[in-house]
């Protein structure tokens, strides 16, 4: 490959014995596409179209080694031999479109989701975890020699399904770093104690490891370059790590992430929020640099754009840089700039909510802006449709968006009715929060798409039965999305009243003193409050949930909850509106029924939105025409993900149907 404008990240790389074809990869990252611990074809779908995308290097995710290891029921055991066959389907796959294959080799250890079939949780000590609440067992000497040998059969397992490497994850405060880690270990047996016994494990690991594969398949480890915890390793000990390893000569290549699983705040940087940069968080890389010489460098963490991935390999941060969400987003984002199409990239958000968030749920990856990642077996390949239909989409928010983008691109004529100037629905709302600009940039690019598919969009315009009810269409769809649910008791007060909304679409609010009342703890009221606190008000935020922020992924609940702090918001969990008074607020504890008064200057409600006006649109039409459909929150107020899904698959469902009925005559 080769591009002017990013001549590093399209160039070839040389790792080990194995040419790469550029220098952008997507990391191991869970995808839950798995059953009995093996992946399924829908894991390998999920790997084809990013190689068919053009990526250079995947490393799939973390593979188990032994049954103490699979720290979820949707862990993948490397060292089950039926692993050989799948994976070679995998290998073919991605090699077919010229991309490389690693897969992660992996022991939990203590950091595990513990389930009816993995409640024996062990580490190299019995020190109970802070961030899941286990007290593991400690490992027998017996058991960590049946470890390591399950490592070596994992990887001799990889290399006979034909994958070009093996990356070792030392990272995050796993058992690899359980044991280097004083904290956590504990031992005063051969494998604990010094410096040299808590890297024993280590270096047994990679050198039978070695020893088993040969020299033509590669090894790399993953480490933390610090945990940013007082668990894990600090960043002057990653470096004393990475070169006590580094002298083993055995290694191709070192693989950096931040952050660390065993605490709140350190799993915050394991796939970190939009509050963070890439150059802040690998600040120190020229430190390692100068330990491992010439041996390659991957960096992973907050690489979303090809200019941010440009830039860090020009500074020689890095060798390969990970863009593991931006691919998650965009499958084909490689062949896109190649192509000189960035403009229709679809750009990551960094809501970690497809991903990372629905691991941490048991469920199959998804993507937020992307409906079909994780569905690539049924939707990766989608035809044109063979006859032309005309469709109107009232609404143009996200789902109303993907929606007309979706017919438009089957080869439809598509018209939106939009009644704001800007089209975009609740991400203008969504868009008003700090850190934020990734949602920008989805906006831009959806209106981007609008253009390019040459699709009719009507704005500044509310719909009109009556403009329509002549007119011929082949579908309707609903998509006019909900407002902000304002209780009636609001109308009797005499205290300044905004909703969440108001906030942050930057009305301009002139109280200090404002309490921000909170429903579901999700983040319009989260992020109101977080807004207003950075414009030195005093801010209070009460929830009728567990804890604030409840409904936010949490590692951007994490970094959320910590802002929030440093701000001084007040937070009150635990709590609904039972009153509202002329002068004063009156608050209800959700389990004592306990009640505070409150007298701010304002309140900002968040407190769930109203889609009834839809509804009674939607009935009018149904009346009239056969092929009405609601989506999103015209449908039902939810999340951004449900909006996104139903607007792409109603399209497909719609068109199908017309298609079908003109075959059937």
């Amino acid at each position: 490959m080769s591009n002017a404008k990013y001549p590093n990240l399209l160039s070839e790389y040389k790792i080990g014995d194995i040419e790469i074809k550029n220098r952008i990869m997507t990391s191991g990252h869970q995808t839950t596409l798995v059953e009995n611990h093996l992946p399924t074809e829908d894991f390998i779908a999920y790997h084809t179209e990013r190689a068919k995308g053009g990526v250079g290097l995947i490393v799939m995710e973390a593979h188990g080694v032994h049954k103490t290891g699979l720290n979820t029921p949707f862990a993948i055991d490397a060292s089950n031999p039926k692993i050989v066959e799948i994976h070679k389907k995998t290998a073919e796959k991605v090699h077919q479109y010229g991309g490389k294959l690693f897969a992660q080799l992996i022991h939990h250890g203590r950091e595990a989701y513990v389930s009816e079939e993995n409640n024996d949780v062990v580490a190299p000590s019995a020190v109970p975890t802070e961030r899941f609440h286990i007290i593991p067992r400690e490992l027998e000497e017996e058991e960590i020699e049946d470890i390591i040998d399950g490592f070596v059969l994992s990887a001799l397992n990889l290399k006979k399904a034909g994958l070009d490497g093996a990356e070792f994850v030392g990272s995050h405060t796993y058992l690899f770093e359980q044991f280097w880690s004083p904290v956590v270990n504990k031992r005063t047996d051969k494998w604990g104690g010094s410096f040299e016994n808590r890297m024993r494990f280590t270096k047994e690991v990679i050198t039978r490891v070695r020893e088993a594969v040969g020299k033509d398949f590669v090894l790399g480890m993953r480490i933390s370059l610090e945990s940013k915890d007082n668990i894990g390793t600090s960043g002057e000990e990653s470096l004393k790590i990475i070169n006590h390893i580094h002298q083993l000569g055995k290694l191709d290549y070192w693989s950096l992430v931040i952050g660390s699983s065993a605490s709140y705040k350190g799993s915050s940087y394991i796939v970190p929020p939009a509050s963070e940069t890439a150059s802040q968080l690998f600040s120190e890389v020229a430190s390692v640099r100068e330990i491992i010489d010439t041996v390659p460098l991957i960096i992973t963490s907050r690489i979303y754009t090809a200019a941010i991935a440009e830039k860090l390999l020009r500074d020689d941060c890095a060798d390969i840089v990970g863009m593991t969400r931006a691919l998650i987003a965009d499958p084909h984002l490689p062949s896109k700039i190649l192509q000189d199409s960035e403009e229709e990239i679809v750009p990551c958000i960094a809501c970690n909510q497809g991903c990372i968030g629905r691991y941490q749920e048991h469920l199959p990856i998804r993507c937020t802006v992307n409906p079909i990642t994780g569905r690539e077996k049924y939707f990766a390949d989608l035809p044109r449709a063979d006859r032309k239909k005309d469709y109107l989409v009232i609404g143009g928010g996200p789902s109303g968006i993907m929606a007309a983008i979706t017919l438009a691109e089957q080869g439809h004529n598509v018209k939106i009715v939009e009644e704001s100037e800007y089209p975009g629905g609740q991400l203008n709302v969504m868009r008003g929060g700090l850190n934020r600009d990734q949602v920008k940039n989805w906006q831009t690019y959806l209106t981007n798409e609008l253009e390019r598919l040459n699709v009719d969009i009507e704005i500044g315009k509310r719909f009109s039965f009556e403009e329509v009810e002549d007119k011929r269409f082949d579908g309707i769809i609903v998509a006019s999305g909900s407002k902000p649910l304002i209780p009636e008791a609001f109308s009797k007060t005499n205290i300044a009243t905004y909703t969440s909304w108001d906030v942050l679409r930057k009305e301009r609010i002139e109280e200090d003193n404002i309490l921000v009342i909170d429903w579901k703890g999700d983040w319009p009221g989260v992020e109101a409050a977080e807004f207003l606190a950075s414009l030195d008000k005093r801010v209070e935020i009460v929830s009728q949930s567990y804890g604030i922020a409840e409904s936010v992924q949490q590692y951007k609940r994490h970094k959320l909850l910590e802002q929030m702090d440093k701000l001084g918001v007040k937070q009150t969990p635990n709590f609904k509106l039972a009153e509202v008074k002329e002068e004063k607020i009156v608050l209800e504890h959700l389990f004592s029924g306990r009640t505070e008064e409150r007298k701010p200057e304002a309140v900002v409600i968040a407190v769930g939105q109203d889609s009834s006006d839809s509804l009674a649109e939607f009935r009018r039409l149904k009346s009239h025409f056969s092929r009405v459909y609601r989506i999103g929150d015209a449908k039902s107020p939810r999340t951004l993900d449900e909006a996104v899904w139903e607007g792409f698959y109603t399209a497909l469902e719609l068109s199908k149907e017309n298609e079908e009925e003109t075959i059937n005559g």
